[in-house]
This record gives C-alpha cells, structure tokens and sequence, in this order.
C-alpha cells in the first residue's frame, strides 16, 4: 500500500479500514491530521506504520457481524499515549509498550494526544499452536522479553522488501511473536539466534549515539548474559564493542558530510574525546574527519549554486 496521508476523520476511517479491518473514529479535534504505510510480507502478514492525533478508533459488534474478520493486531508503541480495551480489560500504551487485540470481538484503540506506533497483522490460524485463548492474551500488555525486543526492532525497520524476501520476514516475525506469546524464559535467547542478533544490531544503531553504551548495557537490555552476546556478534567475525563503534562512525560520517563540524559530530555520535574519535575515523574511512566535512560542505556548495 502507498503511503497515505489524510486530513478528516472520515477519509481515516476510509484509511484505517482498508489498511486493517473495517473500524470508526472518533476525535475532538478540531484539524485532524493522520497517516500510514504499509508493508505485507506475503500473503498473510502486514506491518503498517500509524501517526496520528488524538482519536479513538473502535471495531463494534455491527461492524463483525457485517463484516467478519480473524484478524489479530499487535500495537508496537512509539510514541504518546494511549490505551486499547477489549474483554472487559484496558491496557494501557506508551513508549514501548506492546498489546495484541482481536479482530473477532469488539475492542476500541483511544488516543488523547498525538501518537505513533507499528501494527503487526496477521490471521488468527498463526498462532493456534500456542495453546492460548484470545480472551486471555487481548488487551493484555506483552512482558518485556528479548523476543519481544527483536520483533519490535525487525517490524520497526521494515522497509518495501523485494518479493522473494517478503514472505521470509513475514515467517520470521510470526516466529518471533510466537515466541512472545509462549511466554517462553526471557533469561536465555528462544529465538533463530540470526533473528535475535538482527533484533540487537538494530537496537544498537538506533541507540549508539548515547555515549554510555556499552556490551554490558546491551546484554542487560536483551535478559542475555555478555558472553552470549559475544557469542552472537562472533558468527559475523566481529565483537559487540567493534560494531557499536562502527554505528557511531557511520553516524559521524553522515553528519559531518551534512556540514557538521567534527566536534559536533563526535558528540552527536557518542563519542567524548575528539583525538581517539579521530583516529578510528581514519582508521575506519582512511579519511580525516575534516576532509569527510570539507567534501560536504563543497558539494552542498555546488548544489546551492546550481539552484
């Protein structure tokens, strides 16, 4: 699906409903602005990215038995607040957080401010082997696990695969989710430890310009013991601390290419003292960092006189 901007509550509805399952908003707002974009990952699986403002969407018993559909959704929240009630039970939904619904039975998605999240959408039929029943694992908030962590990073960083991988994203993601629901132990990785080290490197790169980062800060994060963390980053040929100074360095070069000057962009980048930040950057680019900012600048020179 292209991406999808709207600003009325009634193309929303036309929006969400096509996106998902048929549903109605509601909002207070008197200027609403909203959009989405989806990705499916063959037949079955979709993931779509929502950003909206303060509304509430909601799925009611006319609307199932019109028109029925097995749906189970997972909200992977991003950002603002909100909450999601279904069977008698409210979860509520912040930074992080993560709450699966049904779209068998009525439930309804309330939003009082601004919000962002990822949709992970699949049939019911995936997740029969599990054992559980829907009434109890809906509107329910998903523990903190490293499976959940890994499938909240690979469904965030979907872009538009090509045909072949797909359907292989949309299994591993099942995979993943599976394993949450299973509420297997969070202490030792139940996942493909291909899948879980993915989940880890992406996490890394979205949090490597915080300077205190560090291998032990990552394993605490994952519930897994540093050696296993080694132990991941090891099949690759490489080492945890290696790969986060390396996701520091890339973000340094796209700053500095951008205009940044080289302490800015050691500082934005995670790194606290210039002189050892300027000898891995040569090391890494065999370029000083102010040559990458020099080229930068001048190209964005010439763009500026072309225009």
């Amino acid at each position: 699906m292209s991406p999808v901007a709207v600003s009325s509550v009634a193309e929303w509805t036309r929006a969400c409903s096509g996106a998902f399952v048929p549903l109605r908003v509601h909002t207070a707002a008197p200027a609403f602005r909203a959009s989405l974009s989806q990705v499916r990952l063959g037949p079955a699986v979709r993931v779509t990215r929502v950003v909206s403002e303060a509304s509430t969407v909601f799925r009611d018993q006319d609307l199932i038995r019109s028109q029925p559909r097995d749906d189970v959704l997972i909200s992977l929240h991003r950002r603002g607040r909100g909450s999601i009630r279904q069977h008698e039970r409210t979860a509520e939904l912040g930074c992080g957080s993560a709450v699966m619904y049904d779209a068998a039975s009525p439930y309804a998605l309330s939003f009082p401010g601004a919000m962002s999240e990822v949709v992970l959408q699949l049939p019911r039929r995936t997740l029969t082997r599990t054992g559980h029943t829907f009434a109890g694992l809906t509107a329910v908030e998903l523990p903190d696990s490293a499976q959940l962590r890994s499938l909240t990073m690979l469904a965030a960083s979907i872009e538009q695969p090509g045909d072949d991988e797909a359907e292989e994203i949309g299994e591993a993601l099942v995979g993943l989710l599976r394993a949450v629901v299973r509420g297997r132990d969070t202490r030792t990785p139940a996942t493909d430890p291909r899948l879980l080290a993915e989940g880890i490197r992406l996490w890394i790169d979205e949090n490597s310009a915080d300077p205190d980062l560090t291998p032990e800060r990552v394993a605490a994060n994952f519930h897994i013991a540093v050696r296993t963390l080694q132990k991941l980053f090891a099949t690759e040929g490489e080492s945890p601390a290696a790969f986060i100074r390396s996701c520091r360095l890339r973000r340094s070069r796209s700053l500095l290419a951008g205009g940044a000057s080289v302490s800015e962009a050691a500082r934005r980048s995670g790194f606290l003292d210039i002189d050892s930040f300027t000898r891995a950057f040569k090391r890494e680019f065999a370029q000083t960092p102010s040559s990458v900012r020099a080229d930068g600048v001048r190209a964005a020179g010439v763009r500026a006189a072309g225009a």
